[in-house]
C-alpha cells in the first residue's frame, strides 16, 4: 500500500514539478527571445528584491507552518489547523502590506540609487503589489504539503508564477501586443493572483474533506510550538534565500542587467539538475515530521537513504549530459556563445550535484525540530558565502563567484552531515 502511493505520488509530483522546473527556464528563454537580455536582467532584479522582501513577510511561517500541519493533519486534528492557518494568514498578511508600503513610498531611492537603473521605476510598484500574493503563494505551498499533496505544492513555485507570465507573453505576441517591460511585469502580478485563488479553492476543498466533523485532540500548545520556532525559521528562511537566490540578488548591485540575464539562465538551469531531488523532498517532508514526532530514528534514517539514493540514480545521468554539453545548451535555449558562462555553467552543476550527494539534510533536520542548531550552522555558512560573494563581484569575475559558491555550499554540505549523524546516534 505505502510503496503504489509513493508511485502514485512520485508520477504526479513529478509531472507538476516538470511544469513548474521548467518555468524559470522557460521565462529566461522567452524573454530572451522576444526582447532581450536587458529585459530580463531587470526584471530578475525586481523578482529577486521580491523573493528577499518575501522572507520578512513570512518571517519562518512557511517552515513552521509545514511541520506543525503535517502533525495536525496526521491527527486529523481540524481545530489546530484552523488556528494554525489563521494566525499565518494574519501575520504574514501585515508583514507583506508593510513592506509593499515601504517600495511604493521609497520606489525612486531603490531605483535610482541602490540599483542605478531608472528602468526599474517602471515596474517596482507591479512587484509590490504581487508581493503579497507571492508571499501567501510560498506558505500554500507548504500547506499542500502538509495535506499529503506533493503534487499540488509544486504549482506553487515561482517557476510555476514565471511559466504562466510567460505563456501570457507568448499570447500577446501572438495577437501582435507589442512586448514590454511594464507588460511583462503585469503578466508577473496576475500570475501571482491566478495561482493564490486556485490554491484557496483546492485547500479549501481538501480540509473539507479530509477534516469534516473532526474534533480537536491536539496536545500540543499551537501558539507556543509555533512562535517559539519563528525565529529560527526565519533565519534558516533568510539562509536558504543567500543560498539559492543571493548570488544573483549581490550581482544585480555590481552587474549590467545584461550579464545579470546570461548568469541568471546559467544559474538557474544548472539549478534544474535538483528537478528529482526537490519533488522527492516533496514527497517525503511530512514523513520526517510525523516520524520526528514519534522520535522514530530508524524509520527517518531509512527514508532519508532512500530519498538520497534515489536522487542519485536518476539525477548522474542528467548531470553527465549536460555538463559534456553545456556549450549547445546555451547556445540553444539562452543564445549564449561564451567560453565563460560555459565554465561557469558547470561549476554550478557540481555545486547543484553536492545537494544530491549529500542527500536532503536541511529538510531532515528542518522536519526534525533541530531547526536552531541547523539555524546556527546555516548562519555561519551563509555569512561565509556572502563574504565570498562579494569579494569575488568586486575584485574577480563571475567564474570566480561560483567557484565561491561551490566552496561555501561544500562546506556547509560537510558540517550539516556531522550534525545530521551526531542527531542520529543521540
Amino acid at each position: 500500500m505505502y510503496q503504489d502511493r509513493f508511485l502514485i505520488d512520485f508520477i504526479s509530483t513529478t509531472l507538476s514539478k516538470f511544469f513548474a522546473g521548467i518555468g524559470i527556464i522557460f521565462f529566461n528563454f522567452i524573454i530572451i527571445n522576444f526582447s532581450n537580455k536587458d529585459t530580463l536582467g531587470i526584471l530578475m532584479m525586481a523578482i529577486s528584491l521580491i523573493a528577499f522582501l518575501s522572507i520578512f513577510s513570512k518571517f519562518g511561517l512557511n517552515h513552521a507552518s509545514l511541520r506543525l500541519a503535517s502533525i495536525y493533519f496526521e491527527k486529523k486534528d481540524k481545530k489546530a489547523i484552523i488556528e494554525l492557518i489563521l494566525y499565518v494568514i494574519f501575520v504574514s498578511g501585515i508583514m507583506s502590506i508593510i513592506f509593499t508600503l515601504i517600495i511604493f513610498i521609497f520606489e525612486k531611492y531603490i531605483a535610482s540609487e541602490l540599483y542605478n537603473n531608472i528602468k526599474l521605476l517602471e515596474i517596482l510598484k507591479i512587484f509590490a503589489v504581487s508581493l503579497p500574493f507571492y508571499t501567501f503563494i510560498q506558505i500554500q505551498k507548504s500547506l499542500f504539503k502538509s495535506f499529503k499533496l506533493p503534487a499540488l505544492s509544486n504549482f506553487s513555485d515561482i517557476g510555476s508564477i514565471l511559466f504562466f507570465c510567460s505563456l501570457l507573453v507568448l499570447i500577446s505576441n501572438y495577437i501582435n501586443l507589442h512586448i514590454t517591460l511594464y507588460k511583462i511585469s503585469l503578466f508577473f502580478l496576475l500570475s501571482c493572483i491566478l495561482i493564490f485563488i486556485l490554491n484557496n479553492l483546492i485547500l479549501f476543498q481538501s480540509s473539507k474533506t479530509n477534516l469534516v466533523n473532526v474534533t480537536s485532540k491536539s496536545t500540543i500548545d499551537l501558539k507556543k510550538n509555533l512562535l517559539k520556532t519563528l525565529p529560527d525559521y526565519f533565519t534558516i528562511d533568510f539562509v536558504n534565500y543567500t543560498l539559492v537566490w543571493g548570488s544573483i540578488f549581490i550581482c544585480t548591485f555590481f552587474y549590467k542587467p545584461e550579464i545579470i540575464g546570461s548568469f541568471s539562465s546559467a544559474y538557474w538551469f544548472a539549478y534544474s539538475l535538483l528537478f528529482f531531488p526537490l519533488i522527492l523532498n516533496s514527497i517525503y517532508a511530512p514523513n520526517f515530521a510525523i516520524n520526528s514526532d514519534k522520535n522514530n530514528k530508524i524509520k527517518q534514517k531509512k527514508i532519508f537513504t532512500q530519498n538520497r539514493n534515489i536522487s542519485l540514480i536518476i539525477t548522474f545521468p542528467i548531470f553527465f549530459i549536460i555538463f559534456f554539453f553545456s556549450d549547445f545548451f546555451l547556445n540553444f535555449f539562452f543564445e549564449i556563445n561564451s567560453k565563460e558562462f560555459v565554465i561557469i555553467l558547470r561549476i554550478l552543476l557540481i555545486n547543484s550535484m553536492l545537494r544530491v550527494i549529500f542527500g536532503p539534510q536541511v529538510l531532515f533536520l528542518n522536519m526534525s525540530n533541530k531547526q536552531k542548531k541547523l539555524k546556527n550552522i546555516s548562519l555561519i555558512c551563509a555569512l561565509f558565502q556572502i563574504v565570498l560573494i562579494l569579494i569575488s563581484v568586486i575584485y574577480f569575475n563571475l567564474t570566480v563567484l561560483s567557484v565561491a559558491f561551490l566552496v561555501s555550499n561544500l562546506i556547509k554540505h560537510i558540517i550539516l552531515k556531522i550534525e545530521l549523524k551526531n542527531y542520529l546516534l543521540n
